[in-house]
C-alpha cells in the first residue's frame, strides 16, 4: 500500500471520529434537554402535593388559637380545665390525622397534648429554644423540621400565636412526624427538601446524602446539576420556596443519556467502520482485477520468453503426449538426431532409441505413460539413433508438466558423447597410475626391509660390543681375583672374601646375559607380580658405565618393596630400558651437566613411572607420531625409531598407558601408569588387566 492510500484513511477514520464525537455531544444534550422537562415535571408537581399536604394541617395551629379552654388553661394555669383540653386537643388530633397537637405557655413549657395518654416526654421538656416557637413568639407563622434522634424520626412543626384582648399568652403547635408526610406525598422517584443553609431537611429515595456541587440556575430560577449518587448519574433539578425557606429538588435517572449517547456514538462509529470496509473491499477488488490483467500480460510475456529459451537452449527438448507422440521438438534436438521439426511431428519418441538395456527401461517406461501416472525417468543413458542411422550416447530424462498436466510430457536429450570420451581416458589414466603404484609399493617395500634387516644387524653389533665391554672387566677380575687366590692358599679369611668377590662378579654376568633373553623374550601367557624398585635397580644397572661416561647425575628415589605392578619383569625392563636410552642418547650432545630424574608414584590403584631428562625436548608437531613403528628424530644410521613403538606396545599389552611431555628444565617428560597390584588381595592374571 502506497503512502497516499494512508493519509486518505487516516483523514477518513479522524473524520469519522470527528463525526462520533459531534454526534455523541448532540445526542447527549437532547437526551439531557428532555430530562430537564421530565424534571421540571416532577419539581412542579412535587411542590403542588408539598404545598396541598402542608395546607392540610397549616389550619390547625389557628383553630386552637381560637378555643377558649385554651385561653383559659393559659390564663390561669391552675384551674382545672387541663384534663379536658388535652382530651379536645387529642379529638382534633385523630380527626385531622396529625401526630400531636401541644399547647404551649411563654415559657415554652407544653401545658396540654394531644397525646397525653402515652408521651410524656413531650410534657416535660420546654420548647423555648425550638425556632418555631420563637416565631410565634414574634407574632409569625412559625415552621421547624426538628430532629428527634435519627433522621427517621424527624417531625415537621407548625406554630402560631395565641392571643387574649391582643395580649400574647402562648403558643399553639401542631407535630407531624415524616411517616405521615410520606403517605400525603405519593413519589417513586428520588425527592429532597433542604433549608436555606444546606441542611437536609426530608427525603424520600434517596440513594445517598446529595453532595454540595455548584449547579447552573435557569432563567425561571430553578437550579441544574449533574450529581453521581452511588456510580449512578443524576440530573438534580432544584427550586427554592421562599415563603418556605427550603429548597425542594427532584432527581432523574441520566443513565439513559449516557445510554443513547454511547448508542450512537456506536452507530456512527459501526457504520464509518462498515463504509471504510466498503471502501477498502472495492479498491482491493479493482487492484485484484488490475493486478490480474498484469499477471495475464505477464503470462504472455514469460511464454514468449520460454519459447525463446526453449530454441536457444543447449539441450534438446521434446515434447511428448501419453502415447508417445511428439509434437515439439526444438532446434538443439533436430540437430542432435540431424533430422527437421517438420519430420518429427506425430512420430514415436521411441523410433529414436536403440533397443538395448537402458533403451528398453525407456521404451518401457513411454510405454507406461498411457495408464498410469509414472513416476519421473531421470538420466537415463542410453544410444540415439540419427537421421542417417548413425548412433551416439545420450542422457534421457522424462518428466510430466506438473502445473499443466494436459500438456503432456517434457523429455530432455542430452549428447554424452565428449563425456564418454573422456571417461574412456580418465580409465586408462586411472589403470596407469596403479600400475605404477603397484611397482612404486613394491620398490619400497623391498627398500624398507633392506633398511629393517640392516638395522637389525647394526643394533645386533652395538649390543655384542656391549656384552663384550661389560663381560670383559667381570673376567678379567674373576683372572685377578683367581691368580691371589692361588698365593693366598694358607690364608682362610682372604680366600673367603675373594670368593664373595667372584660370586659378586658372576652375578653380575648372569644378569648382563639375563638382559640379552629379553630381545627374544615373547609375551607370557600368565601375569605375575613385578616388583619396581628391583626391576628399575637392575635397568639402572646395565647403564652404570654410560652414566660415569656421561657424568650424569642421576636423581631417583626408590620406592619400598610392597609397590608392585601386574605385569610381566622382563617387559617391565625393557620398557624402562628403552626410556632410560633415548633420554641418555638425547643428553648425548649437550652440554653439562646432564640430569636424569625418575619419580615412582602409587595412585589409588595405578603406579606413575615418571622418567624426565633435561635434554633439548621433543618439538609438539612431533609429539602426535612419536609411537609410530619407523619414526626417529635421531640422525641417519643412529635408530631405526622402533624403540618408542615398542613401548607403545608393551604398555598397551600389559592395560596401561603412556603419555609425553615438556619436562621442568625443558627436556622430554615421559609418564607410564600401570595398574597397581595389592599382593594380598589380588592374584594377578591376563584376564584382570
Amino acid at each position: 500500500m502506497s503512502f497516499r492510500p494512508l493519509v486518505l484513511m487516516a483523514v477518513y477514520l479522524v473524520c469519522v471520529m470527528a463525526l462520533t464525537l459531534v454526534a455523541a455531544s448532540y445526542t447527549r444534550s437532547w437526551t439531557l434537554q428532555g430530562l430537564h422537562g421530565e424534571a421540571s415535571d416532577r419539581l412542579l408537581s412535587n411542590v403542588t402535593q408539598l404545598r396541598t399536604a402542608l395546607d392540610q394541617y397549616r389550619y390547625l395551629p389557628f383553630v386552637l388559637t381560637q378555643s377558649r379552654e385554651v385561653r383559659t388553661l393559659l390564663r390561669h394555669p391552675d384551674a382545672d380545665v387541663g384534663g379536658p383540653v388535652d382530651r379536645y386537643l387529642e379529638q382534633i388530633n385523630l380527626v385531622a390525622g396529625s401526630s400531636a397537637l401541644l399547647v404551649l405557655d411563654l415559657s415554652g413549657w407544653p401545658r396540654a397534648s394531644s397525646n397525653w395518654r402515652d408521651q410524656q416526654q413531650l410534657l416535660s421538656s420546654s420548647q423555648a429554644g425550638k425556632e418555631y416557637f420563637q416565631q410565634a413568639l414574634s407574632g409569625h407563622e412559625g415552621r421547624e423540621f426538628v430532629q428527634e434522634g435519627t433522621p427517621s424520626r424527624a417531625a415537621l412543626y407548625l406554630s402560631a400565636p395565641i392571643y387574649d384582648q391582643q395580649d400574647l399568652i402562648g403558643v399553639a403547635a401542631m407535630r407531624l412526624e415524616l411517616d405521615k408526610l410520606h403517605e400525603q406525598l405519593p413519589i417513586d422517584y428520588p425527592f429532597l427538601i433542604t433549608g436555606m443553609d444546606g441542611e437536609q431537611l426530608f427525603s424520600m429515595n434517596m440513594p445517598m446524602q446529595l453532595p454540595q456541587t455548584s449547579a447552573e440556575v435557569l432563567g425561571d430560577g430553578t437550579q441544574v446539576q449533574l450529581v453521581s449518587l452511588d456510580k449512578t448519574l443524576y440530573l438534580v433539578h432544584s427550586v427554592q420556596l421562599d415563603d418556605l425557606n427550603w429548597r425542594v429538588s427532584v432527581l432523574v435517572d441520566a443513565r439513559s443519556a449516557g445510554q443513547q449517547q454511547r448508542i450512537v456514538a456506536g452507530s456512527i462509529a459501526g457504520a464509518g467502520f462498515a463504509l471504510a470496509l466498503l471502501i477498502l473491499y472495492l479498491r482491493e477488488k479493482r487492484q485484484k482485477r488490475a493486478l490480474q490483467r498484469e499477471q495475464a500480460r505477464e503470462r504472455a510475456l514469460n511464454q514468449e520468453r520460454q519459447r525463446d529459451m526453449i530454441s536457444t537452449a543447449q539441450v534438446g527438448l521434446i515434447n511428448i503426449d501419453a502415447q508417445g507422440i511428439i509434437h515439439f521438438i526444438n532446434p538443439m534436438a533436430s540437430q542432435l538426431f540431424g533430422v527437421t521439426a517438420e519430420s518429427m511431428q506425430d512420430r514415436a519418441f521411441s523410433t529414436l532409441i536403440v533397443d538395448e538395456e537402458s533403451g528398453g527401461l525407456l521404451r518401457e517406461t513411454l510405454s507406461r505413460l498411457h495408464r498410469t501416472q509414472s513416476e519421473p525417468l531421470t538420466n537415463v543413458e542410453t544410444f540415439g539413433q540419427k537421421g542417417d542411422g548413425s548412433l551416439f550416447p545420450m542422457m534421457v530424462s522424462v518428466r510430466g508438466m506438473a502445473h499443466h498436466p494436459e500438456l503432456g510430457y517434457l523429455v530432455t536429450v542430452i549428447d554424452i558423447s565428449r563425456r564418454k570420451r573422456l571417461e574412456q581416458a580418465l580409465r586408462e589414466a586411472n589403470e596407469s597410475l596403479e600400475h605404477k603404484v603397484v611397482e612404486r609399493t613394491q620398490a619400497l617395500e623391498e627398500t624398507q626391509a633392506e633398511l629393517v634387516q640392516a638395522g637389525k644387524l647394526a643394533a645386533l653389533g652395538r649390543m655384542s660390543a656391549q656384552v663384550v665391554h661389560e663381560l670383559n672387566q667381570p673376567l678379567t677380575a674373576i683372572r685377578t681375583y683367581l691368580a691371589i687366590g692361588r698365593r693366598q692358599l694358607d690364608n682362610p679369611q682372604m680366600q673367603t672374601e675373594n670368593y664373595r668377590q667372584l660370586e659378586s662378579l658372576i652375578d653380575r654376568m648372569a644378569l648382563i646375559t639375563g638382559q640379552l633373553k629379553t630381545f627374544a623374550y615373547k609375551k607370557p601367557e600368565k601375569l605375575a607380580p613385578v616388583p619396581v624398585a628391583t626391576s628399575i635397580d637392575q635397568v639402572l644397572g646395565l647403564f652404570r658405565g654410560r652414566f660415569a661416561e656421561m657424568n650424569l647425575q642421576l636423581c631417583y628415589d626408590p620406592p619400598g618393596p610392597e609397590v608392585q605392578l601386574a605385569g610381566d619383569q622382563a617387559r617391565f625392563e625393557q620398557v624402562l630400558i628403552n626410556l632410560v636410552k633415548n633420554a641418555c642418547d638425547a643428553m648425548q650432545n649437550q652440554q653439562p651437566p646432564h640430569r636424569l630424574t625418575l619419580l615412582v608414584r602409587e595412585e589409588k590403584d595405578k603406579v606413575l613411572l615418571r622418567v624426565e631428562d633435561n635434554g633439548p625436548g621433543i618439538d609438539a608437531d612431533h609429539r602426535e607420531q612419536l609411537f609410530e613403528p619407523f619414526f626417529t628424530t635421531k640422525e641417519v644410521g643412529t635408530g631405526l625409531g622402533l624403540g618408542l613403538a615398542i613401548v607403545h606396545s608393551i604398555v598397551r599389552d600389559l592395560g596401561g598407558s603412556i603419555q609425553v611431555g615438556e619436562g621442568g628444565e625443558g627436556g622430554a617428560r615421559f609418564e607410564v601408569t600401570f595398574k597397581r597390584l595389592n599382593p594380598q588381595t589380588e592374584k594377578p592374571t591376563e584376564e584382570a588387566i
